[in-house]
């Protein structure tokens, strides 16, 4: 009886790091995205300034 609890005690465990895994993950990637979209602003102003001086 008590290793079917066992079970799905780690059951539990191993879908909760799936789903913590997940979250990070989709954290992590949409910082990255919003570091590269402010990236390519900046690249854009930096050109529009070169055009405008030249």
């Amino acid at each position: 009886m008590l290793e079917t609890y066992f079970g799905l005690i780690e059951a539990a465990f191993v879908f909760s790091l799936a789903i913590a895994f997940y979250v990070w993950q989709m954290r992590d990637l949409k910082k990255e995205k919003l570091k590269a979209e402010a990236r390519t602003r900046e690249a854009e102003q930096e050109k529009q300034r070169s055009e405008e001086a030249s």
